[in-house]
This record gives structure tokens, sequence and C-alpha cells, in this order.
């Protein structure tokens, strides 16, 4: 029998999809975003969407996980903490890992992994703690140990300078190791995608921002004074974290990278289908946790729950 994982603020599934590849079975989501809940669905059809709004999932809909599932996960929204966000200590988004967490007090699972962005290592709430350690002050009141890392998605195969705190309400020695010796470029990672899968398509760009890119080096952004201005990735280094909005030009050609050129570099296989619109597929891949950093998690956890049985 394999171990079970419930994914909250699934988005489109890159946490589930690394559980699932790592042997786990994904019998269950939390998401309230159309695109992503219908890409989750089709993507693991045996999971079952249990709500919507995290705040009006109750215990009654929740009963039938309650002491059978193996491991609880999710990214509960991180816009709050980010670094490039107005990190208002005041923002309600901030409070929802409490929604998380009172699942979690629920169900009881055996192990859980909340992931978040690395800014939250330095984010205070309203009361002037450190988030940080109000969650993990949270898990030790519900009865678990707990660890947290900072981990480098280049570490693991994803080619995207992504740094994600990982935190796991267990303790053992989960965090696995680095899974390559040699990071994975830009152009590594976008070789070689069929032309006709969906998502690869290209943005129209007004003649005079065309000009502008087309004088771009590797490196060079088109709006200087902004982090987030559109920039010429380089070709034979991982990407910079793929966001929400597609501020990435190919290394090459002076256009955007497409939908699917960005879920390249968060690690998605070209089999995986997103739903909705380039807009839409953008911004789930964006939200996603790239599902090779995913996997060696769970292959770590997976390890565990063996030596346990």
């Amino acid at each position: 029998m394999k171990p079970t994982v419930i994914d909250l603020f699934a988005g489109c599934g890159g946490l589930s999809l690394g559980f699932h590849n790592a042997g786990f079975e994904v019998v269950g989501f939390i998401e309230y975003w159309e695109p992503a809940i219908a890409t989750h669905l089709k993507n693991f059809p045996e999971s079952r969407h249990i709500g919507s709004d995290i705040k009006k999932v109750d215990e009654k809909t929740l009963e039938p996980y309650r002491g059978k599932i193996d491991v609880v996960v999710g990214s509960p929204p991180c816009q709050g903490f980010s670094l490039c966000g107005k990190r208002n200590p005041n923002d309600e988004r901030n409070g929802l890992y409490k929604e998380f967490l009172r699942v979690v007090r629920f169900v009881e699972p055996e192990y859980v992994i909340m992931e978040n962005v690395a800014g939250l290592l330095s984010m205070k709430n309203s009361e002037g703690e450190k988030v940080i350690n109000a969650i993990v002050g949270d898990f030790i009141a519900l009865g678990y140990f707990v660890c947290y890392r900072k981990l480098k998605a280049t570490d693991y195969g994803v080619a995207q300078k992504r740094e994600r705190v990982i935190i796991v309400a267990k303790k053992c020695k989960l965090y696995p190791e680095p899974t390559v010796s040699k990071y994975v470029s830009v152009m590594e990672a976008l070789q070689n995608i069929p032309k006709s899968i969906s998502g690869h398509k290209f943005s129209n760009i007004q003649p005079n921002v065309l000009s502008k890119i087309s004088k771009l080096k590797q490196g060079e952004r088109l709006y200087e004074n902004f982090n987030s201005g559109r920039q010429r990735i380089f070709a034979d280094k991982p990407s910079p974290t793929v966001t929400t909005g597609n501020n990435f030009i190919h290394p090459f050609k002076n256009r955007l990278l497409t939908p699917r050129e960005l879920a390249r570099l968060q690690s998605f296989p070209d089999s995986f289908e997103f739903c909705g619109t380039p807009t839409a597929i953008t911004k789930q891949v964006g939200n996603a946790v790239p599902p090779l950093m995913a996997e060696s998690l769970a292959k770590s956890l997976f390890c565990k729950l063996k030596e346990v049985t």
C-alpha cells in the first residue's frame, strides 16, 4: 500500500507531482483557483478536490481522512512574506498558515511539509514576532517536532535559482542531499520542446518594445530600475526565480519565454498538462513547487516511512 498525501493550497500540483513520482498516493487536495483545480484533477484523476476555501473546509468534510493520512503538504500563500512584495504584517494572507495548521490538527498526519518563500525567515507578524518562530511554536503545540531549512532548487536538478523554506513537522533527517553535481542551465532545460505541445505559444510584442529587446545582451534588463523588469536570461546558467509574471526574454531569440518554457525551468515534464489561458498557465507555473525538488524531498521521506514500518 502506498503512503498517502493531502496537498493544501495545492495550486496546479507541483508538490503533488513530486510526491506522486516518489511513490505516494495523492488522495485529496484543497485549492480555490479554478484553472489550477482543473489542472490538478486532470493530472491526478484519483485525487479528490476536498474544497476550495480552506476556511470553509469543516471537520465533517475532513473526517474520512482523520488518522488515515501519512503526510499533509502545502504551500500557504507567500505574497505577504515575499521580498518582492510590500511585506505588510497585516496582510490577511499571512495568517492562512493557521488554516493549514487547523487541518493538520484534525487530520493528525505522521508528517507535515510546508513550503514557502525565503522571505518568511525574516518576516515579523503584527505583534512583532518572527513568523517562522510563530509557525514552529504552533507545530510544537500540536505535538510535532519541527525543523526547517532554506533549500536551493538548483541543488535538485531544477534550472532555476529558486530558494524556498521547507518546514518539516517531525524531527528526522529528511532533507535530501543534492542530486546533481552540475547545475542544469537554461538552454539545457529548454532544448527540444515539441512545437505542438500545449502552452508553447509566443506572445505578441509591440514593435517599439521588440526593437529594445533586440539590443539586449544576456543578463541585461529592459527596465534596469525594476528587479522584475524583463531580462534576457543567460543561456549557460540556471534562470532567476520563475514568478507568476513572464519577465524572461529568451537567451538568443527576441521574444519572451512561452509558458511551457517556464514550466521546463520549473522542471515540469512535457507530459504534465496545464489548463487555462497562457496567463493562467504562467501563474500556475510561477506558484508551483518545482516537481524535481519535491520528488527529492518525497523520496527522502518515503525512506523514513519505510524505516518506521
